[in-house]
C-alpha cells in the first residue's frame, strides 16, 4: 500500500534518504507560503511522507511539527540520528527568517528524490527539489545529445558550461551563430536572491569567479551558492544611487581569484538551478582539468563516445579513462556507485581530494584517484615519451 513511497528498497539508509528529500520539499514550500497558495498543502504531504518514513510514535506529526524541525539540524530527527553522513545530520534546512539556507541548496539538494505525488506542485517546485541529481543531468545530456554528433555534442555542453548566464540578447546571438543545443528549459529569469537592487533602482549581478553562475545576494554579502566555489565577498554601494555597486574581498581563500565585476539584469538569464548545480558545476572542473593536462603536454578528450565518461586522457601509447565525480556528500556519492558501478576510474577534483579514503575504505575495490595524483601520474608518464 505504501509502494508509492518507500519504492523497492526500504532499508534505513534509504528511509533516511527520504526524508531529507521529504524535509527539503517541505522547507522549500514554507519559504514560499506567502507566494503560493497550495504551499501548505506541499508541507502536509511531505510530513505524511516523514511520518511513513518514520513509522508509528517516531518523528513529527503535524506540518507545524516539521516546519520546527527543519529549523533545527536534521540529525535530531529519528531517521537521521545514525546516518553515517554527519555533514547531512547538521544541516539546518531553514533560517531564522524562514528563509532556505546555504546548506539547503549545497547539500541537501543532493538528497532530492521524487517522493510522493508532485500534484500542482509541479507547476512552482523546481525540479531540484524533487528531481534527483542524475535525471536532472540525463535530461540535460539527452537535450544536447539528440540529433547531434559527438562533436556538436561536445560543443553545447562545453557551451552550457562556459556560459551559465548572461544577457539573452548576447547568448541567443552565440546559440545562432554556434548551432549548439540548449536544455529543454534554456535560460530563465536570475532568481530574486541573486540579484541586489541598488536606491536608484537599477538591478545587478555577479557571475562566480569559478562557475560563471549568479552568486547569491544576502544583504551585503555575496557568494556563490556552491561552497566550494568559497569566495566571499562585501558588496557597497557606488557613489551615487545609480552607479555601479563594487564587491570586496572578505574571506582568506585562494587568492588568484578575480573579484567579480556588477552587472547589469536588465534583460539577463541563467540556466535553471538544477542544470547549473549538476551539470554546470562539475563541468568547470572537467574543463578545468582538461586545460592544466594539456599544460602538461597530455591530450584530453572531453565525453567520449557521448558522455560515456568524462575524460579521455592519452600520454603516447597510455590511455586513463575517467568519471570526475564533485559531491559534496561522499555518502551520496557511495549510494550511487553502489547502485551504479563505474566502468572507469573515479576522479575525485583538488577541492574533493578528502573524501578519497571514505570511499576506499567503502568501496574497496573501487578504482579511484584524485586531481593531484593525477597530474603526478601524467608527468611521470610524460617522462619515458
Amino acid at each position: 500500500m505504501t509502494q508509492w513511497l518507500t519504492g523497492a528498497r526500504d532499508d534505513p539508509a534509504e528511509r533516511a534518504h527520504r526524508v531529507v528529500a521529504a524535509a527539503l520539499r517541505a522547507a522549500y514550500a514554507w519559504s514560499v507560503r506567502k507566494d503560493r497558495r497550495d504551499a501548505m498543502r506541499e508541507v502536509a504531504r511531505m510530513t505524511g511522507v516523514v511520518m511513513e518514513a518514520h513509522g508509528p510514535g517516531r518523528g513529527p506529526t503535524t506540518p507545524l511539527d516539521l516546519v520546527a524541525c527543519l529549523r533545527q539540524p536534521l540529525g535530531l530527527l529519528p531517521a537521521l540520528a545514525e546516518d553515517p553522513d554527519q555533514a547531512i545530520a547538521q544541516v539546518v534546512l531553514l533560517d531564522g527568517h524562514d528563509r532556505l539556507t546555504a546548506d539547503a541548496y549545497d547539500l541537501a539538494s543532493e538528497y532530492a528524490l521524487p517522493v510522493g505525488d508532485l500534484g500542482n506542485s509541479a507547476q512552482w517546485l523546481p525540479t531540484w527539489t524533487w528531481m534527483q541529481a542524475d535525471r536532472i543531468r540525463d535530461e540535460t545530456f539527452i537535450a544536447l545529445i539528440e540529433g547531434n554528433g559527438q562533436e556538436r555534442y561536445v560543443a553545447s555542453r562545453r557551451f552550457l558550461i562556459e556560459h551559465p548566464a548572461g544577457p539573452l540578447s548576447d547568448l541567443r546571438d552565440l546559440v545562432s551563430k554556434s548551432g549548439v543545443s540548449l536544455p529543454r528549459r534554456g535560460y530563465t529569469a536570475i532568481p530574486d536572491d541573486h540579484l541586489h537592487r541598488s536606491s536608484g533602482g537599477e538591478t545587478w549581478w555577479w557571475p562566480c569567479a569559478v562557475c560563471r553562475w549568479p552568486m547569491a545576494v544576502a544583504g551585503t554579502t555575496v557568494r556563490c551558492r556552491y561552497r566550494p566555489h568559497a569566495a566571499v565577498y562585501r558588496l557597497t554601494e557606488g557613489g551615487t544611487a545609480r552607479s555601479r555597486p563594487r564587491l570586496s574581498r572578505v574571506d582568506e581563500g585562494r587568492p588568484r581569484l578575480t573579484t567579480p565585476v556588477a552587472r547589469s539584469a536588465v534583460d539577463t538569464g541563467c540556466v535553471e538551478f538544477g542544470v547549473w548545480r549538476f551539470v554546470v558545476v562539475p563541468g568547470a572542473s572537467e574543463l578545468r582539468v582538461k586545460r592544466s593536462l594539456e599544460e602538461l603536454g597530455a591530450a584530453v578528450e572531453l565525453w567520449p563516445e557521448l558522455d560515456r565518461y568524462d575524460l579521455r586522457v592519452r600520454v603516447g601509447d597510455k590511455e586513463l579513462k575517467l568519471d570526475l565525480k564533485e559531491y559534496r556528500s561522499p555518502y551520496r556519492l557511495i549510494a550511487d556507485l553502489r547502485a551504479k558501478a563505474p566502468s572507469v576510474r573515479i576522479l575525485l577534483p583538488k577541492t574533493h581530494e578528502y573524501q578519497l579514503q571514505t570511499l576506499r575504505t567503502a568501496l574497496p575495490s573501487l578504482r579511484v584517484t584524485t586531481e593531484t595524483k593525477l597530474y603526478t601520474e601524467v608527468r611521470r608518464a610524460l617522462r619515458t615519451v
